[in-house]
C-alpha cells in the first residue's frame, strides 16, 4: 500500500515576510589597508551596493560593514565583522551580500561557525561570485568545500613564504625588515651603525655598567630629551632593557626570535624552544665590545637574582593593586615601590609615575600600601553593615531607571503579545491532540507560531539590552551575593576579597581614597598621614 506523504510547506519566511514588508540588507567588504586607496575603495563599493540593493522593491539598503583587508584568517580581528554579528543577533538585519566566501573569511571553522549561527538567526548570507545562499539547501556542504579549499590556499601561501624565509636563515641571506635601535641598513641591506642612535645605546650601556639600574637610566634619558626609539613618545624601562640584553650590539645576529603558527588562525609568539633559531657570529660591525656584553649580562642576572625574578615566581610579583590605583590629579597610574630595602622597616609604597617622572607635574604623595589596605577593609565593614540602606535601594533605582515610559510601554506591549502566542501554541496542541486538526497542517500552523513567537521575543529581548545599566545591576547583584556568602565583619585584609569586588581605587589629596567597586559606585575613605612617604 503506498504511504501518503504531505509535504509541509517552510513557513519560516513567509511569517518573517509578513511582518517586515522589506528585507534589511547590508554588505560586508574588506577594503584596502593604504589609506589614500581606502576611502575611495569604500565609497566604490557602498554606491555599488546601494544601487544593487536599491533595484530591489523588498530590499532596505541599512549600510555597509567594512575591514581593512589585513587578513581574513581571524575573525576576532576584524571589528566590523564582529558589529555586524552584533546586528544579526539583535534582530536588525535579514540579509548580508559579500563578494565571496574569501572575502567572507579564510578560516573554515570560523566561516562555517558564523554562517551556522547566521542561519539559526534567519539571516541570509549571499556570496555573488559563487552565486550562492547559504538559506539553499546543500549550501553548507559547498561552503565547506570553498572555505576549506580558501584556508588551503592560506595555509599554502603562509607554508611557502615560511619555507623561503627559512632558507634564508639557514644561508644566512635573510635580511631584517626592522632592523634595531643603532642600526640602518646599506643599499645592499647589510647593516650599518647609525651613528647618532649607537651614541645612546653606548650611554645606556656604560650607565647600567657604572652602577645605574634600567628605571634610572630610563629617567634621565628623558629628563635630557634624549630622541626615542623611533615612533616612541618617551623612552620606557622596557625599552633599556631589551637594549642592554641584545646580541646584536656585540656584532652578533639571532634569527627566528619568533615564530608564526603553521595552522589557522596563524598567531605569532615568541620562539622559546619551539623553533631553531639561527646565531651568525660577527654578521656586523659591533657598537659595544664583547666585554661590555658579557659584564652587562652578568650584573643583570645577579640584579634579576636579587630582585626575586626569577621566571618560577613570576606569578609570585603580580600584584593585586597593579593598573588599578589611579591618581585623582593627573590620572596617571601608580607604581610599587620598596623603600628602606634591606633595612628592618623595609615598606611597600605606591607611587604616581607622572609624580616620579616630574613632581612639579604632578604634586601627588606616594601611599603605604598597608594605608590602601586598612582603607579598604574600613570600606568593606562599613558597605556589610548597612548593605540593606545602599545597595538594595541601589539595585531598586537601577532596575526602574534602565527603561522610559515609551519603552517600558512597548516593551510591555511585547510581553503580552509572547504571552498570547504562547497560549495559541497551547490551544493549537489541545485541538490537535482532539483530532480536530489535520497533522500536516497543525505542523505548518505550529511553525509560524513558533517563528512568530522567537521574532518577537527578539525584539523584546534587544529593547532590554538596549536599556543600560547591565554592568551595574549586575555587579550590585554580585555584591549582595558576595556579601550574603560573607555576612560578618572582616578583622584582616583580604586579597581575594578585593579582586572580586573592586574595579578602580582612585588617591586623591587630604589623604581620601576612593574605592570604585564593580557595579560602578564609589565609596570613600579617609586615611591616616602617617604612611605617606616621598
Amino acid at each position: 500500500m503506498a504511504k501518503k506523504v504531505t509535504k509541509i510547506e517552510p513557513v519560516r519566511q513567509n511569517v518573517i515576510q509578513t511582518l517586515r514588508p522589506k528585507k534589511r540588507v547590508c554588505a560586508y567588504c574588506r577594503v584596502s589597508t593604504d589609506s589614500t586607496k581606502q576611502h575611495t575603495s569604500y565609497v566604490a563599493q557602498v554606491e555599488y551596493y546601494e544601487s544593487y540593493i536599491g533595484k530591489r522593491e523588498d530590499w532596505e539598503f541599512i549600510g555597509i560593514f567594512a575591514d581593512e583587508a589585513k587578513s581574513g584568517t581571524k575573525v576576532k580581528s576584524r571589528d566590523e565583522f564582529l558589529r555586524m554579528m552584533h546586528e544579526c543577533e539583535n534582530g536588525n538585519i535579514d540579509v548580508i551580500i559579500t563578494k565571496s566566501v574569501t572575502r567572507f573569511a579564510r578560516n573554515t571553522v570560523d566561516s562555517i561557525e558564523a554562517i551556522r549561527k547566521l542561519k539559526s538567526l534567519g539571516v541570509t548570507v549571499y556570496f555573488e561570485k559563487e552565486n550562492l545562499n547559504t538559506l539553499s539547501e546543500q549550501s553548507e556542504q559547498m561552503l565547506t568545500i570553498l572555505s576549506s579549499l580558501a584556508q588551503g590556499e592560506s595555509e599554502s601561501i603562509s607554508t611557502n613564504n615560511r619555507w623561503g624565509i627559512q632558507k634564508r636563515f639557514r644561508d644566512g641571506s635573510y635580511r631584517l625588515s626592522t632592523v634595531a635601535y643603532g642600526y640602518t641598513k646599506d643599499e645592499d641591506g647589510e647593516l650599518v651603525i647609525k651613528e647618532d642612535e649607537a651614541e645612546i645605546v653606548r650611554r645606556i650601556y656604560l650607565e647600567y655598567l657604572g652602577g645605574k639600574g634600567s628605571y634610572v637610566i630610563t629617567r634621565d634619558l628623558n629628563k635630557d630629551q634624549v630622541p626615542t626609539v623611533r615612533t616612541a613618545e618617551t623612552w620606557n624601562e622596557s625599552t633599556v632593557k631589551e637594549i642592554l640584553q641584545n646580541p646584536i650590539y656585540e656584532g652578533d645576529l639571532i634569527l627566528q626570535k619568533t615564530y608564526t603558527t603553521e595552522v589557522l588562525p596563524f598567531t605569532k609568539k615568541r620562539n622559546r624552544g619551539e623553533m631553531p633559531q639561527f646565531f651568525i657570529k660577527d654578521n656586523h660591525e659591533p657598537i659595544i665590545t664583547r666585554e661590555q656584553g658579557q659584564m652587562v649580562r652578568e650584573i643583570y642576572e645577579y640584579r634579576r637574582k636579587q630582585m626575586g625574578n626569577d621566571r618560577s615566581e613570576k606569578y609570585q610579583n603580580r600584584y593585586e593593586f597593579s593598573s588599578i590605583i589611579m591618581c585623582s590629579e593627573c590620572n596617571g597610574s601608580f607604581k610599587r615601590q620598596k623603600i628602606y630595602i634591606g633595612k628592618p622597616y623595609e615598606k611597600i609604597q605606591w607611587s604616581c609615575t607622572n609624580h616620579i617622572k616630574n613632581s612639579a607635574m604632578c604634586k601627588m604623595k606616594p601611599v603605604r600600601e598597608g594605608i590602601i589596605k586598612d582603607a579598604y577593609l574600613t570600606m568593606w565593614n562599613k558597605l556589610v553593615s548597612n548593605y540593606v540602606y545602599i545597595l538594595i535601594p541601589m539595585l531598586d533605582s537601577l532596575k526602574n531607571l534602565r527603561i522610559n515610559k515609551e519603552q517600558e510601554t512597548e516593551i510591555e506591549e511585547l510581553n503580552h503579545k509572547i504571552m498570547e502566542l504562547t497560549e495559541q501554541s497551547h490551544i493549537l496542541s489541545r485541538v490537535a491532540q482532539k483530532g480536530y486538526v489535520d497533522s500536516a497542517l497543525f505542523i505548518q500552523k505550529q511553525n509560524a507560531l513558533n517563528v512568530e513567537l522567537e521574532e518577537t521575543k527578539r525584539k523584546r529581548n534587544s529593547l532590554l539590552d538596549s536599556n543600560g545599566f547591565e554592568k551595574e545591576i549586575t555587579g550590585t547583584q554580585r555584591l549582595l551575593e558576595i556579601i550574603r556568602y560573607n555576612p560578618v565583619i572582616m578583622e584582616d585584609y583580604d586579597e581575594s576579597l578585593f579582586s572580586h569586588t573592586v574595579e578602580q581605587v582612585i588617591i586623591g589629596q587630604k589623604n581620601t581614597i576612593t574605592f570604585k567597586l564593580i557595579n560602578g559606585l564609589e565609596l570613600i575613605e579617609k586615611a591616616g598621614t602617617g604612611g605617606e612617604q616621598e
